[in-house]
């Protein structure tokens, strides 16, 4: 992922923070867009911002021809790791989604669990954009999810915290948080303590940046690098309208 201050030591956590999240629901969302709005059968996809392969190898072992690329080598391991132990082909590519040229075109394009949100400047929005479409064809699909702007001003960040046990060991997350209207973006400053008995075994403290973003605003930006808006929704909720109550919403787009 591109933003991120230093994600690789938050990412040795990263698997058992979300153990709880529900890929398999996620990836049974992302086929219905596929079967809703794409203008050709889907069968090569590229993952921007893979992390772990938390979509990608469940897409995968449902006959998609996925490869992966992020940022960070360590969740890049973790999804190499994980892959293997499901016996799952993937390609997995370390690089920026911002610059990325593989010099491939693929079906479908996704983006998901805020990827998209950790673009905080404009000229990185785009450029993220512009690496979709640069591994579409003509009709090609573009899904991404990404923090709704009307929604994060009404609820506002929260502070937030999070306790884990795992195999003799308190793992405890401390989020808080930092909001500049100005600048359409949520600063998440994370600590992570990792516990054993009295002993402090890891202390982890990260900044990340995240953009929330508003409709006319990914409207523009898609039009402008390539894209012709199809859809978009709270985020797994494929037929209702994003209100300001739904702080994830879903982008659907198709290459021009």
């Amino acid at each position: 992922m591109t933003g991120l201050s230093n994600f690789d030591a938050y990412a040795r956590y990263y698997d058992t923070f979300y153990a709880d999240k529900d890929y398999e629901s996620e990836c049974d969302f992302i086929e219905r867009v596929f079967q809703r709005f794409a203008s050709r059968p889907v069968h090569k996809v590229l993952d921007l911002g893979c992390g772990t392969g938390g979509h990608a190898i469940p897409l995968s072992r449902r006959g998609y021809v996925v490869t992966g690329v992020d940022r960070s080598p360590q969740m890049l391991q973790g999804a190499k790791a994980k892959a293997a132990w499901a016996e799952q082909p993937l390609t997995l590519c370390e690089g920026d989604i911002c610059q990325l040229d593989l010099g491939l075109a693929f079906d479908a394009v996704i983006s998901m669990f805020a990827v998209i949100s950790y673009q905080t400047t404009n000229a990185d929005l785009a450029a993220s954009f512009r690496t979709a479409r640069r591994h579409l064809e003509r009709g090609g699909l573009f899904l991404f999810d990404a923090w709704f702007g009307p929604a994060v001003l009404a609820q506002r960040p929260t502070d937030r915290i999070k306790v884990i046990e795992d195999h003799g060991e308190t793992i405890i997350r401390l989020a808080t948080s930092t909001l500049d209207i100005l600048q359409h973006t949520v600063r998440v400053n994370y600590q992570v303590l990792r516990v054993r008995g009295d002993r402090l075994l890891d202390d982890v403290v990260e900044s990340h940046p995240m953009r929330f973003l508003f409709p006319q605003e990914i409207a523009h930006y898609l039009a402008e690098n390539g894209f012709r808006l199809a859809h978009w929704c709270p985020f797994m909720a494929l037929d209702r309208s994003p209100t300001e109550h739904d702080w994830n919403i879903a982008v659907v787009a198709l290459a021009e």
